[in-house]
């Protein structure tokens, strides 16, 4: 009885892989992912793979913040980076030091809204579009 039991299973293992069903992307046929300033709205679309936590509730946050890093940029914010760098030789041992200081200056206030979300089963990324109010 065993030996019929295994020998199922094994069956039904082979069949499964022998004709594998094609997933269905929930991404499919959303447009605004190439193009997110759709129907005359200024949008952003972020997007963000696994994180390190692999947690859905993170992946979704950084998708949010690069859609809203995206519409800031459109909207004016300008971004003013310094950097410097400092290196000493001493006893033939080398050191490196970079200091980096960022400004972030904006005249608008930029409020959006989620418009849509999706998640690519087969790569994992999650995308967000974002629409300006």
């Amino acid at each position: 009885m065993k030996l019929f039991f295994y020998g199922f299973i094994i069956a039904l293992s082979f069949s499964a892989c022998m004709n594998p069903q094609p997933e269905k992307l929930k991404c499919e046929n959303k447009p605004w992912i190439l193009n997110p300033n759709l129907n005359g709205n200024i949008g952003a679309v972020g997007s963000a793979m696994r994180t390190y936590d692999q947690k859905a509730s993170s992946q979704r946050k950084l998708a949010i913040t690069r859609a809203l890093d995206e519409l800031s940029l459109q909207k004016g914010v300008k971004v003013n980076l310094n950097m410097e760098k400092r290196e000493t030789v001493a006893n033939e041992r080398s050191h490196t030091t970079i200091d980096s200081k960022s400004n972030y200056t904006a005249n608008v206030k930029v409020t959006a809204h989620i418009e849509d979300a999706c998640k690519d089963k087969s790569s994992g990324e999650f995308f967000v579009w974002m629409v300006m109010d």
